[in-house]
């Protein structure tokens, strides 16, 4: 998927934010500032898709500008930097507000994956809100999850084929003004279908956006069938831990360890 982002970054530490700058240059139009005041005062001007910030900054902190943010730019998303005990601390109250919580320190590469992510949900939201029929979207599900997909069409109430495809196996599934109605892989039809990709780890999608026919196979809501896929695949994964024999604790003092960005 083709990402055309416009991301403001934040971080008062020059080397951290050179790294993401660097990264992030790949995958956006990114802007990078030493300060929240400056970053507000380029969001005036040019309306960002995501903001990524330091949470501990001189002047302006991360949760005051998450607070400017709420007024000003509702929409924007936020993934905010911090510390485990400012994550489970003083944001811990902002979690609603935020996409994504990056922990510090970090390993730049992981950091990536998540903003991928995120930036594949944006792209996703734009080419529902433009609603065209023409529209189609395309991305992998390794940068945005088939939960966080059925999601994000739920949420975006449009008519669309969703289309995803892992090794050999393809389904199908249609969404009449954001609810999903049907279903299919091979002879499975319905909700069945949904239980069975929702943890595909990897794979691609493609979604038309169109109206369809208003085939029914599925009787709940989408968010109904989520939450028992969710169920499910959390049961599948605790049965699995329990199957898997005790790791050995390493003795080794000098295992390697990857280097990380902090503070």
């Amino acid at each position: 998927m083709k990402q055309g982002a416009q991301v403001l970054l934040i971080d008062d530490n020059p080397v951290i934010r050179q790294l993401l700058l660097e990264s992030l240059a790949a995958e956006s139009d990114v802007s990078s500032f030493s300060g929240a005041r400056e970053a507000l005062l380029k969001a005036q001007t040019e309306e960002p898709d995501l903001i990524i910030s330091d949470f501990r900054m001189p002047g302006l902190s991360g949760l005051e500008l998450l607070a400017q943010l709420r007024v000003s730019h509702p929409q924007v998303a936020v993934i905010m930097m911090a510390s485990r005990a400012d994550i489970h601390g003083p944001l811990a109250g902002a979690a609603p507000l935020v996409e994504e919580f990056i922990e510090k320190p970090f390993l730049v590469a992981e950091t990536m994956q998540r903003v991928r992510r995120v930036l594949e949900r944006i792209a996703v939201s734009k080419a529902m809100s433009e609603g065209a029929n023409s529209t189609s979207v395309r991305g992998t599900l390794a940068q945005m999850s088939v939960i966080d997909l059925l999601q994000t069409l739920d949420m975006g109430r449009k008519s669309c084929r969703l289309r995803l495809s892992y090794a050999a196996q393809e389904c199908h599934m249609l969404f009449h003004d954001g609810q999903l109605v049907h279903a299919t892989m091979g002879e499975i039809i319905g909700e069945e279908v949904v239980y069975k990709v929702a943890g595909w780890p990897e794979g691609s999608f493609q979604i038309d956006f169109e109206r369809v026919e208003c085939i029914r196979t599925i009787r709940h809501s989408t968010q109904a069938v989520l939450m028992e896929a969710l169920r499910l695949f959390d049961e599948a994964q605790r049965d699995a831990a329990e199957e898997l024999p005790a790791k050995p604790v390493s003795r080794d003092p000098f295992a390697s360890h990857e280097l990380a960005a902090g503070d």
